[in-house]
């Protein structure tokens, strides 16, 4: 049986075992346009910058302060710009290169293999996002650990090294349950459209 979603199509294998495979399927009514999406990101990542711009300045302490970023359909534009190389989403870029800009570290933490670390590295940078530091699942942590549990655990790594997690931005629950920042802002997925 083949379920066709926006964006995707879903192979059910019986007995209730799904598998996902990215299609290059038309866009089907339901979808968000690129523009709305964007606006709609804007109005999130617009207080998520004054927030995080009045910690940064509050500081006088020398904290290390630092914002973790969800990548795909957050950082990037993965869902509207597929391919190996995606743009970055601009909100989202302007509110991590001020951030980077007043001393607070920009850490990304995604669901994504670590085998493509490199090549994630590469466009985040290419895109003009600064890097402090990349978390992306193991080949063993993929099956084996829910994607919330998984972003908890670095958020609580990164706090153990000292850091301050101000605010933590996704467009999934996965990217902002179990705790380990101080703020959390949820941008638009119309619900799962942007899974």
């Amino acid at each position: 049986m083949i379920r066709l979603t926006a964006g995707r199509a879903t192979v059910v294998l019986g007995a209730g075992l799904a598998l996902s495979i990215a299609a290059a399927l038309p866009a089907q009514a339901a979808d968000v346009a690129e523009a709305q999406w964007l606006s709609d990101v804007a109005a999130v990542t617009g207080p998520a910058q004054s927030y995080v711009d009045s910690r940064a300045a509050a500081d006088t302490s020398g904290a290390k302060l630092a914002i973790v970023l969800d990548i795909d359909n957050t950082s990037l534009e993965t869902y509207f710009e597929g391919g190996i190389t995606v743009p970055a989403t601009p909100p989202v870029l302007a509110l991590a290169q001020d951030a980077h800009a007043k001393g607070v570290s920009v850490f990304f933490v995604s669901a994504r293999s670590n085998l493509f670390n490199a090549v994630t590295r590469s466009n985040l940078t290419s895109a003009g996002y600064p890097v402090d530091g990349l978390y992306a699942r193991t080949v063993a942590q993929l099956p084996a650990e829910s994607i919330a549990d998984f972003k908890t655990s670095q958020r609580k790594a990164i706090e153990a090294n000292g850091y301050d997690i101000v605010a933590d931005i996704g467009n999934n629950t996965t990217d902002l349950s179990g705790g380990y920042a101080d703020t959390t802002y949820k941008l638009p997925d119309y619900d799962g459209l942007l899974d």
